[in-house]
């Protein structure tokens, strides 16, 4: 069975951001509130950030690119295996994967966005579930047995006609298991508005440190020190990881008595072309003979 290999997917921007990923040990099934910096989430229950993210984006990039009339999608658990797993899965990639996109189905959420002069939440503007998701036919062997996934209306919505983020598939998936706060910030990156920076062809933001941030992340810590020093080592694993901000900056900065994450890297244009000149030059030594 031939499976085109992914290279990056499309997800929801405000999901990306909200507080309903858990990156540390939390019950999942029990109700949470989460306020984060630019909205507030109510959910029926949390999520695991892998592999329930990266099936709901594969999900998300699916609808973008392949989209049915009726709303329903048939994708086989090999073919999102092969792409989570790099290459074929195992028997326990398949539990997984279906243990995934039930705790997606079940998962009820409630979001708005937060008044940036008030502070307090507006109007709930996204409701409901998340999904519809029916396990496939076990008669059937697991590799070609088919999923009914539909995406809720107002997810499609967002999908199709907002500013979904787009994510490097190879990135989502390098960050080991151990690494999922760094994962869980490089999402949350990735859904932020970047401004140019002073430097010419660079972008930054900023985000101040603190009770909203570290909801917005899943982190729970009885103190700040321990958060930032957690968050401090997250970072670290970003510029580890992504070279794009390996090319840039990634760091917690101290400011008066506040802490902000101060973050600075290269425009997508002005890296797409540093990295086509780092493939020119390395095609001209490996024609030069250099190995």
């Amino acid at each position: 069975m031939l499976v085109e290999k992914l290279t990056s997917v499309r997800a929801d921007r405000t999901l990306s951001r909200c507080g309903v990923w858990a990156t540390g040990p939390r019950q999942l099934t029990l109700p949470i509130e989460a306020r984060g910096l630019s909205e507030v989430v109510i959910a029926s229950g949390s999520l695991q950030l892998t592999p329930d993210y990266d099936l709901l984006a594969w999900l998300c990039e699916r609808w973008a690119t392949r989209p049915t009339p009726s709303g329903v999608m048939r994708p086989t658990l090999y073919e999102i295996g092969c792409d989570l797993y790099e290459g074929p899965p195992s028997g326990e990639n398949y539990r997984d994967l279906l243990a995934a996109g039930e705790r997606l189905a079940f998962v009820t959420v409630r979001i708005a966005g937060i008044d940036a002069l008030t502070g307090e939440p507006g109007a709930y503007e996204t409701v409901g579930h998340l999904l519809d998701f029916a396990r496939p036919d076990e008669g059937r062997p697991a590799g070609v047995r088919r999923l009914s996934v539909e995406l809720s209306g107002w997810l499609r919505r967002a999908i199709d006609g907002g500013a979904p983020v787009r994510l490097s598939w190879r990135t989502l998936r390098a960050f080991h298991r151990n690494e999922q706060l760094a994962k869980r910030l490089w999402i949350y990156l990735a859904a932020e508005r970047w401004k140019p920076a002073g430097v010419r062809d660079r972008e930054g933001t900023w985000i101040a440190c603190g009770d909203r941030l570290f909801a917005a992340l899943g982190m729970d810590y009885a103190r700040h020190r321990d958060a930032r020093a957690a968050l401090k080592r997250a970072c670290e694993t970003v510029r580890r990881i992504d070279p794009r901000y390996a090319a840039g900056t990634l760091e917690l900065r101290k400011l008066g008595r506040s802490w902000r994450i101060h973050a600075e890297r290269p425009s997508w244009v002005a890296w797409q072309a540093e990295r086509s000149e780092q493939e020119r030059v390395r095609r001209a030594l490996r024609e030069a003979g250099w190995r």
